[in-house]
C-alpha cells in the first residue's frame, strides 16, 4: 500500500511548531526526501451517443478555470476531517484544466463530432464555446470514492450571450491510496464525459 497523502505545502508545514512524527516523515519525503512521483495522465473512457451526434456547429472547448490547488499538477485527496492534501508521490501529467479540456474534446470526437470540435485557439472557427470551471476534482477520503464537479455552459462565440448551462456532478466508489485512487478519478470522469456530451449534443 503506498504512503497516505501529504500536505501540498511543505512552508506551511514548517510553520507549525507541534507536529505528529508521522506528518514530519511526510513532510521530509514532500520536500524532495521521498521517491520521485509517478506521473498519471486522465484515461479517456469509451464515450458512444446513442446515436451519432450531427452538430450543425463548429464549437470549441476553451480551457477550463480553476481555483489553486486545483489549477495544478497535484492529485488532490480530501481528508476526513475536511483539509485537502495531495495524493502521495503522484502527479498529473499535465496541469488539470488542460487534460480535463483534453478529455473533452476527445469525447465528443469519440462521439462522432470529428471536424466540429476543437481545443480554442486551434483550427476551428466556432459558432459556440463550450466554456468549464473546475469546482471539485478529489478523492474523498472520508467517503471512499472520487468526486468531480464541473459548471460548464455553451455560447455564442459571436455574442457572448450564454445559450444554456448546467452543473454536472458524479461520484465513484473506489481506492482513495495509491495508483488505484487515480483510477476512481477516472471513472467519475467518465460519468461526467458521457453526461456532457449527451447533455450538450442537441444544443449544438
Amino acid at each position: 500500500m503506498s504512503s497516505p497523502p501529504h500536505r501540498s505545502s511543505c512552508v506551511a508545514r514548517a510553520r507549525g511548531r507541534f507536529v505528529f512524527l508521522g506528518v514530519v516523515s511526510l513532510a521530509l519525503a514532500g520536500c524532495g526526501g521521498g521517491p520521485p512521483p509517478v506521473t498519471f495522465d486522465l484515461v479517456q473512457p469509451e464515450v458512444v451517443a446513442k446515436k451519432a451526434l450531427h452538430v450543425k456547429r463548429q464549437f470549441v472547448v476553451t480551457e477550463p478555470i480553476a481555483v489553486q490547488p486545483l489549477d495544478s499538477d497535484h492529485v488532490l485527496v480530501r481528508r476526513s476531517d475536511g483539509t485537502l492534501a495531495t495524493l502521495a508521490h503522484a502527479q498529473w501529467s499535465d496541469r488539470l484544466p488542460r487534460l480535463v479540456q483534453a478529455r473533452i474534446v476527445q469525447a465528443f470526437e469519440n462521439a462522432g463530432a470529428v471536424g466540429r470540435v476543437g481545443i480554442a485557439g486551434g483550427p476551428i472557427t466556432p459558432d459556440l464555446t463550450l466554456d468549464v470551471e473546475i469546482r471539485v476534482f478529489e478523492v474523498n477520503a472520508g467517503a471512499g470514492q472520487g468526486k468531480i464537479e464541473l459548471a460548464i455552459k455553451l455560447v455564442n462565440a459571436v455574442t457572448g450571450r450564454t445559450v444554456a448551462a448546467r452543473v454536472i456532478q458524479a461520484d465513484a466508489p473506489g481506492a482513495t491510496e495509491g495508483p488505484e485512487a487515480v483510477e476512481t478519478l477516472d471513472r467519475a470522469l467518465g460519468q461526467v464525459l458521457r453526461e456532457i456530451v449527451r447533455w450538450a449534443g442537441p444544443r449544438i
